[in-house]
């Protein structure tokens, strides 16, 4: 089994449990880098359509959106297949997000992005 040790963080392995004592050690670590979720936050989920390869795709949302906001996102086909699926870049701006990512499949097939926006 490969494990991979992390500098701020529990060690990852292909499964695993992570305790409440090992979430009380990350918090007491100073400059663990772990914020307490704060702020006010929500989901959306948006279809992409037929896509395949690199993307740059741009969410516009003015008065939602700015430069501050924490913005997390995952992207599917809407289920496990056999495309592989990645997200390289996220970078919210005034009124927008834009996201970079890549499916590596030949020809175009379902792109669903789930953006979990939280702000300040």
């Amino acid at each position: 089994m490969a494990s991979v040790s992390g500098t701020l963080g529990p060690t990852a392995e292909d499964s695993g449990d992570v305790s409440e004592s090992d979430v009380t050690k990350l918090h007491a670590r100073e400059g663990a880098g772990v914020e307490e979720l704060a702020g006010q936050g929500f989901t959306y989920r948006h279809n992409w359509g037929l896509r395949n390869n690199q993307w740059k795709l741009t969410l516009n949302w003015a008065g939602v959106i700015t430069a501050n906001t924490r913005v997390f996102v995952a992207i599917s086909e809407g289920h496990v297949g056999a495309a592989r699926y990645t997200v390289h870049n996220v970078v919210p701006e005034d009124g927008r997000v834009t996201i970079w990512l890549n499916i590596e499949w030949g020809s175009p097939i379902q792109l669903f992005a789930d953006y979990l926006i939280v702000n300040p």
